[in-house]
């Protein structure tokens, strides 16, 4: 790493134009597309969004669309380079001292990742591999969505976020901020009986892939899920935008899910949780 390097802030106003660097070769960059993407339209709902600031290495990105973002705890990266050197670089950089929950990143830039966190005497909290899922829009507007009879589709509300964080395996510390986040700002799906009882739920994540998919678990083996699943899938097609997933990848049952519904497996992404080196906790707040 050169003692000249360093990270410098890329400002909201140059956001569109690097999002638009990864339209080139579509689908293959749609991950960074879409995490960029993403980070724009929040900014516009709130200019004031805190924790969330995008780098590149010596302010480079036009170069090689090398990017590195922290959004609270988390953190989202990217290169369209050959080389992983110049992330590498720039991963150096950062404080790690919180940990980082490393998300939704390719295996393509895996050995950068693991690199830093090795050369830093990092422990990993967990270290996860997922299958990329992925269908184009005009498949995902092709898909029948039926609806049980006596159900509904409808909008996830603050409660329902809450109510899926406490049954959500990866619930976590800050989990539920990022749930209510992600209900308010994102395009979402609950699948709700004649009641209103939410039995089914699917999120959209800030790299763009449905996450926190889950069914009640008075209510599985129904296929609420592919229902849910199929809905997001076309909503995301009302807004001319493909859609996929990232399925862990011992989950045969969702990856099957998946596949049936039609979706291609195209690539591999990870999610790997750094332990922070001083003592620090993110809040709900």
């Amino acid at each position: 790493m050169s003692t000249d390097d360093s990270l410098v802030v890329i400002p909201p106003e140059e956001w569109p134009e690097l999002r638009d660097l990864y339209q080139a070769n579509w689908p293959a960059n749609l991950v960074a597309y879409h995490t960029v993407d993403n980070f724009i339209q929040w900014h516009r709902k709130d200019p004031h969004i805190r924790n969330l600031t995008f780098y590149s290495l010596n302010g480079t990105w036009r170069q090689d669309g090398t990017y590195v973002i922290v959004d609270r705890y988390q953190l989202f990266l990217y290169t369209l380079a050959a080389s992983t050197t110049v992330l590498e670089r720039a991963l150096h950089l950062l404080d790690w001292s919180r940990g980082f929950k490393v998300s939704s990143f390719l295996a393509r830039h895996r050995n950068a990742v693991i690199n830093v966190i090795d050369s830093k005497g990092l422990r990993k909290e967990y270290d996860s591999c997922t299958y990329l899922y992925y269908m184009a829009r005009e498949d995902a507007a092709k898909l029948e969505v039926t609806v049980p009879e006596g159900f509904r589709l409808g909008k996830l509300s603050p409660e329902d976020a809450a109510k899926a964080d406490a049954v959500w395996p990866n619930k976590h510390c800050g989990s539920l901020f990022f749930l209510q986040r992600l209900a308010a700002w994102n395009p979402n799906v609950g699948l709700y009986n004649n009641s209103g009882e939410l039995v089914a739920w699917c999120f959209r994540l800030q790299a763009g892939p449905l996450g926190a998919l889950q069914v009640d678990e008075r209510h599985l083996k129904r296929g609420y899920g592919s229902v849910v699943t199929a809905a997001m899938a076309k909503q995301l097609a009302d807004l001319h935008q493909d859609c996929f997933a990232l399925v862990g990848n011992a989950n045969i049952p969702s990856k099957r899910m998946f596949e049936k519904l039609g979706f291609r497996h195209t690539d591999f992404a990870y999610w790997t949780r750094t332990y922070p080196t001083a003592p620090f906790q993110w809040s709900d707040d």
